[in-house]
């Protein structure tokens, strides 16, 4: 009987208190026992396991499977951006590609370690493997539900996926040779580093707004407000081609001198005059179809 205390209290020492292994304490021991007879607790361990073994880990699995699905359609709808940038010219003969690398972050890689040994027996009969489950979920659901600034980021860093990833810029030629690599804009001109935005900012237009590959994005008007007001030629006619191809309808409010360059990429056009900042007219502009430029009076174009 003093051994049988003993163990009690080594594996209970909260609910022990102050009973010692002496037979003298066999009347508070007993008082113990019928307490937790009178409770029913047996009975509610029994359902706590049951609740461990099947709706929590249901739910950490639902988790566990909505993460690796997003994660998953990252990279096919990049497999879509990567098809169209195949067919719009970076350079002279070179065209972008976007690669999706993972990122080797310390948060996420031991949250999913943690989700893998919750899982890993979770149909186990075993109770002492149950409680040790018990106590990584337990510290798992205080972390994602915690309200300090450390724990927000936790949880954002370690439930969004596209903080789990990273993009990188590879620059191939008509063979496949890579050409150049961009991990950023960091040590290119301003020349390169507009065109590689650009080319991003079309790439991520289409990543979001794009449905499957056959078919045009869900919306496709583009409005660029001011645009390639200080952009040679040669970009504003790659940046056009970039949108096109892609499948965007683009909307440009830009100075003059970008108008002819951008003739062959719209379907019509309006001129804009405001005078002394308070008054504002517009005037239409015929647009020639089959010529694909606007059909301006010939001193109206030299102007």
């Amino acid at each position: 009987m003093e051994r049988s205390f003993a163990e009690f209290r080594r594996e209970w020492p909260l609910e022990a208190g102050d009973m010692d292994d002496s037979a003298a304490s066999a009347p508070d021991y007993l008082r113990l026992l019928a307490r937790i007879e009178q409770d029913g607790l047996p009975q509610h361990e029994q359902r706590f396991f049951e609740l461990l073994r099947e709706q929590s880990s249901e739910n950490l699995a639902a988790l566990n499977t909505h993460l690796n699905q997003a994660r998953k359609e990252i990279y096919e709808r990049m497999e879509l951006v990567n098809a169209g940038l195949a067919e719009a010219e970076f350079n002279l003969g070179t065209h972008l590609q976007i690669e999706v690398a993972d990122r080797h972050l310390q948060d996420v890689q031991e949250f999913r370690e943690q989700v893998r040994e919750v899982l890993q027996h979770a149909w186990a009969a075993d109770r002492e493997q149950a409680e040790a489950r018990f106590q990584v979920l337990c510290e798992l659901v205080h972390r994602l539900s915690g309200r300090d600034a450390e724990q927000q980021r936790w949880r954002n860093q370690v439930l969004d996926v596209r903080q789990h990833v990273e993009f990188i810029g590879r620059e191939l030629d008509a063979e496949g040779r890579e050409v150049e690599v961009y991990r950023s804009g960091a040590g290119k001109s301003g020349g390169q580093r507009e065109k590689l935005a650009t080319t991003c900012l079309a790439a991520a237009l289409r990543y979001q707004l794009g449905g499957s590959e056959d078919e045009p994005p869900v919306y496709a008007p583009v409005v660029l407000d001011e645009a390639f007001g200080k952009a040679d030629n040669e970009f504003t006619e790659l940046a056009m081609n970039i949108f096109r191809r892609f499948g965007f309808q683009m909307i440009v409010a830009t100075p003059l001198k970008s108008v002819m360059t951008l003739e062959r990429f719209i379907g019509g056009a309006c001129f804009v005059d405001i005078a002394e900042r308070k008054r504002s007219a517009t005037l239409p502009i015929a647009y020639d179809q089959e010529q694909q430029r606007l059909d301006l009076p010939e001193h109206g174009a030299t102007a």
